[in-house]
């Protein structure tokens, strides 16, 4: 799933006109029901922090926190559990994500447009998107009331990847028809897996205390992840 989804998150990006500050909560769930709630808020200055609660295989409660500064050359991955913080350059998402790296033009694409709907009280566009290399149908919702970016910004620490490059993502995106937009609901199904929805509860521009993005006092520190990602 990671492969189409990434491509796809990639393919609907788009760099914001206006720098967005303020939260965003959503869902992650599967047809056994709901395996993780996310929040991301982001700075003014392009700070980002995604928090996630989800639970492990025998069911236990597990935190985790990405904070992606705007400026350096690092991210970090904190474990609020194990009270643990990761050091991790963000060289290293070049390196993760070679496998999603292509042309927007050859992307073996099927695009349908499938009318308006409106999702946790915003007006969207849904559009379905049959990949035929990856085997995977995406059904997105998509809105041009807040940057398009928003997902690949939250993601960017959790090695997502997104190297397709900027002129790539235009081609692809005047070859399909389609619009960018931020999604506020994601359906992703892929040969031999579960589907996975990604919903949007809340979003809303507000202001965001710079000490969101600092790095708790006491957590043990190292240079390379020492705990899984939920």
């Amino acid at each position: 799933m990671r492969v189409a989804l990434t491509f796809l998150l990639a393919l609907f990006y788009a760099s914001p006109v206006l720098a967005f500050e303020g939260m965003l909560k959503a869902s992650v769930s599967t047809d056994k029901g709901v395996s993780a709630q996310i929040r991301a808020r982001y700075s003014k200055a392009g700070d980002v922090r995604m928090d996630i609660q989800a639970t492990d295989a025998n069911g236990r409660p597990v935190r985790a926190t990405t904070i992606m500064p705007a400026k350096g050359e690092s991210y970090y991955l904190i474990s609020q559990d194990e009270k643990t913080i990761a050091e991790i350059p963000y060289s290293r998402l070049a390196d993760a994500s070679q496998q999603v790296t292509g042309s927007g033009e050859s992307a073996n694409l099927q695009i349908k447009k499938l009318g308006k709907e409106t999702v946790s009280g915003v007006g969207t566009e849904h559009v379905r998107v049959i990949d035929k290399d990856n085997d995977a149908i995406i059904d997105l919702w998509l809105t041009q009331k807040y940057p398009a970016d928003l997902w690949t910004r939250a993601f960017r620490g959790r090695h997502l990847g997104l190297e397709i490059s900027d002129d790539e993502r235009t081609k692809a995106m005047k070859k399909y028809g389609v619009k960018p937009g931020f999604s506020m609901k994601m359906r992703v199904e892929q040969a031999g897996g579960a589907p996975v929805l990604f919903v949007v509860e809340k979003i809303e521009r507000m202001p965001i205390a710079p000490d969101t993005f600092a790095l708790p006092e006491g957590y043990t520190r190292s240079q390379a992840p020492t705990f899984s990602q939920p």
